[in-house]
């Protein structure tokens, strides 16, 4: 497994790293508690050093499950958490309901950070981030006191997760993050147009967040796949299906039949080509999906011309 510098803090991560969302067991099929510990310490014996979860996945089950698995291994893993919903409000997408509330308000984040400490079984949090920007009434406080925690010990670093163009451009000039969580894939690659080489330039650790598209570049997913209730994806639209799923055909055709990558390898080797990445989180949840994850280090990067036809494509 390759590991690279998460931006300029002084931490070192697998660049394939593991997303927990889906085992927060309320978005994406059940899934039982003891795979999932199991599941972790898989991926950790295979190479995968940083973790990614948030305390509302699965009403604090994702972090409590981390904490079961990785509560003797504190020095040897990375662990990024988010805060800003609701603890319980996990499971909203699939059951088609409202957006749940956010907060990133001084009281709550003192609150938040206490809860997901005690869930992860640690007395530091690496990597603490806001799971939206914070409102523009509180922009200014909301990161005076991710700095306050991080004065205080209880935090190593701080970023940002998910926002538009001008909410990641605004926090990389005017905050102390150290990192950006954002979405950037084959299928979404809008991020690369300014917020990439801004990173690149300020030294911001960037992790690209469903790098497979939700599973559309796991080239499992087919006309005739069936949801679980639980899984959010049962709401997508036929028509958005099936368009996604053409697009994903044409990146088939440029990638062309060889035996070097799968299509969801070469989907996180275009991903990773780019500098400003550091790490990918997949979801993976079974032993046969980190395995692919983890070999994906050891292939050869896609060649440019491959790169510059899957950019050209988008």
């Amino acid at each position: 497994m390759k590991t690279e510098k998460f931006g300029t803090t002084e931490l070192t991560i697998s660049e394939i790293g593991m997303g927990t969302w889906e085992l927060g067991g309320r978005e994406w099929g059940d899934v039982d508690e003891k795979d999932a510990v199991d599941l972790l310490l898989y991926a950790y014996e295979n190479g995968v050093t940083f973790y990614d979860t948030a305390d509302q996945y699965g009403g604090g089950r994702s972090e409590r499950l981390l904490g079961e698995a990785f509560s003797d291994l504190k020095d040897k893993v990375v662990i990024a958490t988010k805060l800003g919903y609701e603890l319980d409000s996990d499971g909203w997408m699939s059951q088609g309901d409202k957006v749940p509330s956010y907060n990133a308000s001084p009281d709550y984040i003192r609150n938040a950070i206490e809860g997901s400490l005690i869930r992860l079984k640690r007395e530091i949090i690496d990597v603490y981030q806001f799971h939206a920007p914070p409102p523009a009434d509180i922009w200014d406080e909301a990161f005076a006191t991710m700095e306050n925690l991080k004065t205080e010990g209880k935090i190593r670093y701080y970023g940002l997760c998910l926002g538009n163009e001008q909410q990641a451009l605004k926090a990389m000039s005017e905050t102390g993050i150290s990192s950006l969580m954002l979405t950037y894939n084959l299928l979404n690659q809008e991020m690369a147009k300014t917020v990439l080489p801004t990173a690149v330039e300020k030294g911001i650790a960037v992790v690209a967040r469903q790098p497979l598209s939700s599973g559309l570049l796991s080239g499992m997913i087919t006309t005739d796949t069936k949801f679980a209730d639980n899984d959010y994806r049962k709401n997508w639209t036929q028509e958005k299906l099936l368009a996604d799923l053409d697009r994903v055909e044409e990146i088939k055709s440029v990638l062309g039949n060889n035996s070097v990558w799968s299509l969801p390898q070469a989907a996180l080797k275009f991903i990773l080509a780019h500098p400003a990445i550091c790490c990918v989180i997949p979801g993976m949840m079974t032993q046969s999906q980190i395995d692919s994850g983890v070999t994906t280090s050891s292939l050869p990067h896609l060649t440019e011309n491959i790169i510059k036809k899957l950019q050209d494509n988008y």
